[in-house]
């Protein structure tokens, strides 16, 4: 179960939280476990960070990050159990996860030279290509050098 912390609880808005728990519920490997949710300062370099060492996990957020922060945080949670490690990676699985319409920001490891014109054009497309990398995987181990040159057709 997901919790948000005293100061988080405080922080967050309503409408926020409620995100927060949505992206969450699309991970159920997590469903069993305490999660803790805190607050990251508005203006930090950080938008989201996770600890999965820690006890219970946690992860922080900045107030307003969007769908894919938080998604690419709860994979850092699962990142071992079959996700390898990784920022890139974490992007990929991240947003291989995320249905269509929940793809807000783009994968700033991943594509952080895209425009932001670009990544609204090419953001499905780029989904389609993350889900497809994880089966490249399974056969390829340089699944992120595919991927990568996949990307850069998508104009």
């Amino acid at each position: 179960m997901l919790r948000f912390t005293r100061v988080a609880e405080a922080e967050f808005s309503g409408e926020f939280k409620q995100k927060v728990l949505r992206v969450y519920s699309l991970f159920p490997e997590l469903q069993g476990h305490e999660i803790s949710c805190g607050f990251i300062k508005k203006g930090s370099y950080l938008l989201g960070t996770a600890r999965s060492w820690a006890r219970p996990r946690q992860i922080a957020l900045q107030a307003g990050a969007g769908r894919m922060t938080i998604a690419h945080e709860l994979t850092h949670l699962l990142q071992g159990n079959g996700i390898p490690h990784g920022e890139k990676a974490c992007d990929i699985w991240a947003l291989a996860r995320l249905p269509k319409e929940m793809l807000d920001e783009r994968p700033y490891y991943l594509l952080r030279h895209w425009y932001l014109e670009r990544w609204l054009r090419n953001r499905a497309q780029a989904k389609a290509l993350c889900e497809e990398a994880i089966e490249v995987r399974k056969v390829q181990r340089n699944y992120i050098k595919w991927l990568s040159a996949q990307l850069r057709q998508l104009r």
